[in-house]
């Protein structure tokens, strides 16, 4: 999906990102239900937010967009959008209960480095030059824009799985390493979805009339384009092993606060602390260009906010060096350091390893929405679904919600 550089410029900051909501709410929330599958090829014309590179760092976050539609719509009238909000929140609760599925990924990965470097149809995939037409297209607006359709990103897997009969896991791997929203939660899952591995006997087989009329009839295919059944990896039961979160921080009055670019919220920082703030991407998996530019960008818009809303005390490091967190420790005599919890990722092993060679305590700090929603995520969506209009409640401006 080709996006423009004013949706770049804005949607790195709280600011620009609240912008493209209002303008989102404005000019085409109302007719999301209907539209929102169509892919016409560029964000002008579609009818989605593109709000998830945002939202997957929190630089705004779910009650923030809840609240904003709320003012100009009733629940039922926009209920399918607050579906597709909780959607990524319900991947990231599902994962959370069983992170072994992100590992076992990781490490199915490492089986495949022969076939990343000989198997002829797989680079032919990842440059764009299968002479599938669709696909081809979304290859090219994936590496140039780092950003698709979430309807393409179906059928993308789909074919990538079932037509090209390549492993999921490297489909899966070249999304997270080119969208400028992926997750481990969202990406990963939704592969395994496809491909049959998350709901037991369902996979999602996609087939031309589908596609042509949901693109407007604009891709040419094949005659003999047929996208088959077949066998993937057997399906494995994750069995749920939820932890209860709970806050473990403490009001000590000489706390200082880190901030990570997965979450930029600064939603639990107390007003003229000491913040240290990640200065540019930690990037363990092989993220493109984009993406890391993407998420530099974001992080400087995050250090600017903070200075000019925060805390003046503003301080910045790198993960290749420990000692500066140290360094600013002691300079700010912190005796503990607040860090919203990582989830399963990047940094929910990094972050404690790291603090294991400094002498200061950390505490995590859990968002109220992930503790609402994570308790009913172990499980199918429809668990979690039945909760939502509960839980969005007190976030949703009155009186609209009750006049359904």
């Amino acid at each position: 999906m080709k996006l423009d550089s004013d949706y770049f410029s804005n949607i790195v900051s709280r600011l620009g990102a609240k912008d493209l909501l209002e303008n989102f709410t404005d000019h085409k929330l109302a007719n999301y239900k209907s539209k929102r599958n169509f892919d016409y090829g560029s964000y002008e014309k579609n009818f989605v937010s593109a709000l998830s590179p945002a939202l997957s760092r929190r630089i705004i976050t779910e009650q923030e967009i809840i609240k904003h539609v709320s003012s100009q719509f009733s629940f039922g009238q926009i209920e399918k959008f607050v579906d597709e909000i909780c959607w990524r929140t319900y991947w990231k609760g599902w994962l959370e209960h069983r992170p072994a599925v992100w590992y076992d990924y990781l490490s199915q990965l490492e089986s495949f480095e022969d076939e990343k470097i000989n198997n002829p149809l797989y680079l032919k995939v990842i440059k764009g030059n299968t002479g599938l037409e669709c696909f081809d297209s979304w290859v090219k607006d994936l590496l140039e824009f780092g950003y698709l359709h979430n309807h393409s990103r179906m059928w993308f897997a789909s074919i990538w799985i079932f037509y090209f009969n390549l492993p999921w896991q490297l489909g899966a791997e070249f999304f997270y390493q080119n969208l400028i929203d992926a997750d481990p939660a969202s990406n990963t899952l939704s592969w395994r979805w496809v491909a049959g591995l998350q709901t037991q006997g369902k996979k999602y087989i996609t087939y031309r009339e589908n596609i042509d009329r949901f693109t407007g009839g604009r891709f040419s295919f094949p005659d003999n384009f047929i996208v088959s059944d077949r066998e993937t990896d057997n399906y494995v039961y994750y069995e749920p092993n939820y932890q209860v979160l709970e806050n473990n921080t403490t009001k000590s009055k000489n706390k200082g606060y880190m901030v990570v670019e997965d979450d930029l919220s600064f939603i639990n920082i107390m007003k003229d602390s000491p913040v240290l703030i990640q200065s540019e991407s930690y990037n363990p998996f092989g993220q493109s260009e984009n993406v890391k530019s993407f998420s530099d960008r974001a992080l400087k818009s995050a250090k600017e906010y903070c200075k000019k809303n925060i805390s003046k005390n503003v301080a910045t490091f790198q993960w290749n060096n420990v000692e500066k967190i140290n360094d600013w420790v002691i300079t700010n005599k912190i005796d503990e350091v607040e860090i919203i919890s990582p989830t399963v990722g990047k940094f929910e092993k990094l972050i404690p390893s790291t603090f294991k060679k400094l002498d200061v305590k950390a505490s995590y700090f859990f968002h109220d929405w992930d503790k609402l929603f994570w308790k009913h995520a172990d499980r199918g969506f429809f668990k979690l679904k039945k909760n939502i209009k509960t839980i969005v409640s007190p976030f949703w401006n009155m009186p609209l919600f009750n006049s359904d």
